[in-house]
């Protein structure tokens, strides 16, 4: 239902002007999917710098919640590019992927074994990335506060599996 005709309305300037920056719909939404990447790429940059000395609960905890925020700021945009552009969200879990894999790598983890650091590099992506846009979906808009509660308490009980009682590493679920 969206037209470039309404675009350039919305956006306060000429159909013509709106041509001369974007060929057609495709590239309008193309520009707006880059600029959220953006804004997705600064949060988990920033995210791994204010956290580089805490643990890894605070700083899944902090990511999370940085990225639900980002992700409920204009959902119903977010919703329609996700479906404008198929794919979208790949760069998106490569991205959370890159994250984990640096924070769970052997330089910088010494709590996990080789092969608990790789079940959570598998899980986590996944788990973050789910969590985040099903925070983000429009409909969870009346319940956003309670969702966004809900999937930081998720990412928490995923990884606290990985402790014993005393608080010490323990074998995955899957050990």
């Amino acid at each position: 239902a969206i037209t470039t005709n309404r675009v350039a309305e919305a956006a306060g300037v000429s159909i013509g002007s709106l041509y001369q920056y974007f060929p057609d719909k495709q590239a309008i939404f193309t520009a707006l999917h880059d600029r959220h990447v953006a804004g997705v790429r600064d949060v988990i940059a920033q995210t791994k710098s204010d956290c580089a000395a805490t643990s890894l609960e605070v700083f899944s905890s902090e990511l999370v919640g940085r990225l639900a925020d980002v992700h409920t700021q204009d959902a119903e945009l977010h919703e329609l590019l996700a479906g404008a552009l198929p794919g979208s969200g790949a760069g998106f879990q490569r991205a959370l992927h890159a994250t984990f894999d640096h924070v769970l790598s052997p330089a910088t983890n010494d709590r996990f074994s080789p092969e608990e650091a790789e079940r959570m590099l598998f899980v986590l992506p996944q788990l973050v990335g789910a969590l985040v846009h099903g925070v983000a979906h429009p409909r969870q808009s009346n319940a956003r506060g309670r969702a966004k509660d809900e999937a930081l308490r998720t990412v928490a009980v995923y990884l606290r599996s990985y402790r014993d009682a005393s608080g010490a590493p323990r074998r995955g679920p899957f050990s």
